[in-house]
């Protein structure tokens, strides 16, 4: 069900979908759609596309704060452009309900960034066979499943975008070229979202143009330890930790660049040929 908090607060579960068609793409702001928006990279991209003038669509799990965002949320973001759904990409009728709800409010569409993302050891469920499948299957729908439906669903409106193409943007991982055996689950699937990148790519030329973005260590979770932190950036050419900045100036490059599809970008200070 859509249930309407505020002017710009959506709340979607696995039954129901909104029918009544409120179109805002005629305002002459283009409309994106950013997945995981609540934390890192999504909200950092939530309020820098405010920034630069889009509608954005942000899609969260939960609007609870999250200790990893420092302070900021979501819900501290005050702007008319912004518009907040929350909805579990786990659940299949509720990333169908979310496809028909972006079709049915916003009419044409022009980038979808699939931000959204699940990233655990297979150790965290090494002691249960089935916890661990389970597990795998979360892995499946979060990097897969949804994106692939999610592009199904809005590419006649992305097709439409304002600007010259509509974008697709698939957030990967450096590990799926070199896999760590740690998180073989969480690297399949990437690879898996990375391989379905280019398959749309194919699909949806020329109108919309989808590419990835594979980062490397960009900016550290707060269980990170300064051990671990040392040993990632000893393994990195830069030595560096990027910030999302970094990331958004990969996301930007792509978005204003005409000539790129089925790309992949590296953004990872060196660390995939570092060692």
């Amino acid at each position: 069900m859509f249930s309407q908090v505020h002017s710009s607060e959506w709340f979607i579960d696995k039954e129901e979908s909104m029918a009544e068609q409120t179109h805002v793409h005629e305002q002459g702001r283009p409309v994106a759609v950013v997945t995981g928006a609540g934390r890192r990279l999504g909200l950092f991209m939530t309020q820098s596309l405010l920034s630069q003038g889009w509608h954005v669509v942000a899609v969260t799990r939960s609007i609870e704060p999250n200790p990893t965002t420092e302070g900021e949320s979501l819900t501290s973001l005050d702007s008319e452009h912004l518009d907040i759904v929350c909805c579990d990409l786990l659940c299949e009728q509720a990333v169908e309900g979310l496809g028909h709800m972006l079709l049915n409010r916003y009419g044409g569409l022009d980038f979808l960034l699939h931000n959204a993302s699940i990233f655990e050891k297979d150790t965290a469920y090494a002691a249960c066979a089935t916890e661990q499948m389970a597990f795998y299957d979360d892995l499946y729908r979060i990097h897969m499943k949804a994106p692939a439906r999610l592009n199904q669903l809005l590419a006649p409106a992305l097709a439409q975008s304002q600007r010259p193409t509509g974008n697709i943007i698939h957030i990967t991982d450096i590990y799926v070229n070199n896999p760590n055996p740690a998180f073989a689950l969480y690297c399949s699937t990437k690879a898996g979202a990375e391989n379905l990148m280019v398959s749309f790519a194919k699909l949806l030329a020329p109108r919309v143009r989808v590419n990835a973005i594979q980062p490397g260590p960009v900016k550290f979770l707060p269980s990170h330890t300064q051990a671990e932190k040392k040993q990632v950036l000893s393994e990195t050419l830069l030595a560096t930790e990027g910030g999302f900045e970094a990331l958004e100036q990969g996301i930007y490059s792509i978005l204003n660049n005409e000539y790129m599809t089925a790309a992949v970008v590296r953004v990872d200070g060196g660390r995939a040929v570092a060692g």
